[in-house]
């Protein structure tokens, strides 16, 4: 074990332990009660040489640099708090991964406020056995993670027609990139022995949205995950915690967000999402349902 893991005190910190332990907990008390932070203030300028000075403490969870403000931006402007959806600052952002605190969200009814030991994933209908799986059965399942990109139907507006944003965020910004890791659709509608009649599923949300998707079979036995894991941790709470279903390649809305249910059917149901909403009008009058692949 080096010394570092034995706790051994920094060179040039004469002071005793417990005096060192006191003036950092008055710190973090004073910090508590200015605002909840732990690090500097915005206020505070940058030291000009910060190796002469001590830096601030460790925390539990890591924050990013105060001199970072990439934010999401909420749209449109006159919808509730619960409606809408957050655009992921594109401009701002390097790499190919979106950070999750920055991944897009769209709601139609508020996020969802989940007890993961209390959530279920039900599988049944056109099946020989019917699971009531639990987040910690799923994960003792074989897990497979995948760098993929969700993107929603109304990504880009009518920018294809004229220019009427200001900002990347609010052309594109409805749509990310994460590392997404669970267990595969296809290994679960094995176990529950899916017949072979059924060509059809129906995944459904745990929230106050109604949002249930028909999805076919033959997707969901390809590439289709239940996913529990966003970038290394649970999905934040707007991204479907603690259950997502992904879907690659296909339309952010059926990529459902707080998984609960997954029926196996002969037929799509025609869902609220597939009848008025989620179709697309085309020049005879007519409406193309059933939007799948998000085309470049």
């Amino acid at each position: 074990m080096d010394r570092s893991a034995r706790g051994s005190q920094p060179p040039g910190a004469p002071e005793s332990s417990r005096r060192r332990f006191l003036k950092r907990g008055l710190a973090l008390g004073a910090a508590l009660a200015a605002g909840g932070r732990t690090g500097p203030s915005h206020g505070q300028p940058a030291p000009d040489d910060p190796s002469k000075v001590v830096g601030g403490p460790l925390v539990p969870y890591g924050e990013r640099s105060r001199f970072e403000e990439a934010l999401r931006e909420k749209g449109p402007p006159f919808l509730p708090d619960e409606w809408g959806a957050n655009f992921t600052p594109l401009e701002e952002t390097v790499g190919i991964i979106t950070p999750s605190a920055l991944h897009y969200e769209v709601c139609r009814g508020g996020i969802a406020d989940i007890d993961p030991r209390r959530h279920r994933l039900l599988i049944h209908g056109m099946v020989e056995r019917p699971l009531m799986l639990t987040i910690d059965e799923l994960k003792r399942l074989p897990s497979t993670s995948r760098i993929l990109f969700l993107e929603c139907a109304g990504n880009t507006r009518s920018e294809w027609r004229a220019p009427t944003a200001d900002k990347v965020r609010f052309t594109h910004g409805l749509t990310s990139c994460s590392e997404w890791t669970g267990v595969a659709l296809s290994l679960l509608l094995r176990e529950a022995g899916a017949h072979k009649g059924a060509a059809w599923i129906v995944a459904e949300g745990a929230d106050a949205t109604g949002n249930e998707r028909s999805i076919p079979m033959a997707k969901a036995m390809d590439d289709v995950l239940v996913a529990y894991g966003q970038n290394g941790e649970a999905p934040r709470p707007g991204n479907g915690y603690p259950l997502r279903l992904i879907v690659p390649g296909w339309e952010g809305n059926v990529n459902v967000k707080w998984l609960r249910r997954i029926k196996v059917v002969d037929r799509p149901y025609m869902t609220r999402m597939e009848a008025p909403d989620h179709t697309s009008l085309l020049p005879n009058g007519k409406a193309r349902q059933f939007l799948f692949v998000m085309e470049a």
